[in-house]
Parts: structure tokens; C-alpha cells; sequence
């Protein structure tokens, strides 16, 4: 199954499922977002691309924060997602249907800002997506993009009594593995590749961005806070009551890693 089939399949239900929030730029499951990491800087009257947008709920962010904002995705449904969502807040945003390895929709040097949340681990091919990428950013521009920690690709949930923890194995084992999705009574099959932070550090470097930062960002404490300061936060994480499923896990584990990388 192909991530465009696949992400078909799965889209309505992970809408309903997620509640992407659209008071703040998300990085990913429970990860804090823009507000808190500032990564972006101020984004008014800047052109800023997201590069497997989704749903569109980080380009229409961007927009009502200013931005000249537009999104790129392979899904028809998640672009038909985001086309009625920006409809709906009133805010106009181009989305297109296209890949992340090929952007020559493009013009060089167009865009101040690309971003990622949770797009780039369906490349693939990570170097053909980083020299678009690069390309396409004006002299400075910024590349930021989250995605699933290596180690969770790479690992899994085991039992010592009462206590659960993340096991990892095989971490250098870079071929891809098919995975399956279930979300409500919705089934996806996933063929993905695993990457190393150094495969991700490196590929940035020989395609000729400078990396700024790397980080692995603790979770926001779940537990402690209100239905109020979560509907500020998203996509929650699992199923149950918002998201907590295995948060005893994730509070001590990364799961998201997040790159901020800049053509020089």
C-alpha cells in the first residue's frame, strides 16, 4: 500500500481522532508547540510552505499569524481536509497535490520558512526532499520539521511487572518495514524506511544546510493540566481520555525530534 493510499484510507477518522489544534503551530503528539519553542520567529509577511500539510492546521495558523502561507501534500483527502477547514476560518491558502521530492511547482528561492510536522519520515528519498527543499528557500530561510524520534521507530512497549518501558532494538537496521494503522475502523498499511539522527544530521549538512538546533522535546505534563490548556495542544497521543494511554511511557521517552536547519 502506497502512503498516498494509505493516508486516503485514514484521513477523516485521524481528523476526528487527533483535534489538531488551531490556536498554535503543533510538532507532533503532545510535543510542545510554536508558542513555546519558538523556532520560527515572527512570521508576519513572510511566504512559508508546508511540506506534507495534512490537514492544514499549521499553514492556517500561519496564516492568521500573518504569514503568506501555503501547504503541499500527496493526499487528496487530507487536502480535501484543508481546503473546507480554511473555508471554514475564513482565511485563503493554496494547497496542492504533490510530494515533498518533487516541488518543481516551484520557483528557486520562494519561500522564507518550510516546515514539517510529522511529513518527512514518508520520503523516500530524504536527499532529493532536502535539495528541494533547500532550492526552493530564499538566502537565510529556515527549515524546520518534527518527526518520530528514531528510537521509536525503532522499539517497543515491554513489561517488567508493573512497570512499562521502551525497549529498543535494532536501531541501525535502516530497511523499510510495513506498519499498520488503526485508527476507529479504519485500516492502513505503511511501507516506511527507519533514519538515524546522524542519517538526518548528515543529509542536511551534504545538501548544504546549516543545522542550528536539534531537540528532543519533553511532553507537556498531561496529568496536571485542564481540558482548557490540552484543547491548546495537539494532536493528542492514543486512545482514552485525551490522549493519557501510555503517557507514563512518553514522559520519559522522546518521541518527537524536532530539526531546525537554514541555507546560508
Amino acid at each position: 500500500m502506497s502512503v498516498e493510499r494509505g493516508w486516503n484510507i485514514i484521513s477523516s477518522a485521524y481528523q476526528r481522532k487527533t483535534g489538531i489544534s488551531l490556536k498554535d503551530v503543533h510538532y507532533g503528539p503532545i510535543s510542545p508547540g510554536e508558542v513555546d519553542l519558538k523556532l520560527l520567529g515572527n512570521v508576519k509577511g513572510k511566504d512559508v510552505l508546508e511540506i506534507g500539510c495534512g490537514g492544514g492546521q499549521n499553514a492556517i495558523v500561519l496564516k492568521k499569524w500573518g504569514a503568506r502561507s501555503a501547504g503541499i501534500d500527496l493526499s487528496r483527502e487530507q487536502l480535501e481536509v484543508a481546503r473546507k477547514l480554511a473555508k471554514k476560518e475564513r482565511v485563503k491558502i493554496p494547497f496542492y497535490h504533490g510530494t515533498m521530492e518533487d516541488l518543481s511547482r516551484f520557483s528557486d528561492e520562494s519561500f522564507d520558512i518550510i516546515l514539517s510536522a510529522f511529513g518527512v519520515g514518508y520520503t523516500d528519498n530524504l536527499a532529493k526532499t532536502f535539495e528541494e527543499v533547500h532550492r526552493v528557500l530564499r538566502r537565510n530561510g529556515l527549515f524546520v520539521f518534527a518527526d518520530t524520534h528514531p528510537i521509536v521507530d525503532r522499539g517497543n512497549i515491554a513489561r517488567h511487572g508493573k512497570r512499562r518501558t521502551w525497549e529498543i532494538s535494532d536501531y541501525f537496521n535502516r530497511r523499510k518495514h510495513t506498519w499498520t494503522w488503526r485508527i476507529e475502523d479504519k485500516v492502513a498499511k505503511f511501507r516506511t524506511r527507519h533514519r538515524t539522527i546522524q542519517d538526518y544530521f548528515e543529509t542536511l549538512i551534504q545538501v548544504g544546510f546549516s543545522v542550528e538546533r536539534i531537540l528532543e522535546p519533553e511532553p507537556y505534563p498531561l496529568a496536571k493540566m485542564t481540558v482548557e490548556e490540552r484543547d491548546r495542544i495537539a494532536p493528542y497521543m492514543g486512545d482514552g481520555e485525551r490522549g493519557l494511554k501510555n503517557f507514563d511511557i512518553w514522559k520519559k521517552t522522546p518521541f518527537t525530534i524536532i530539526f531546525k536547519a537554514s541555507k546560508r
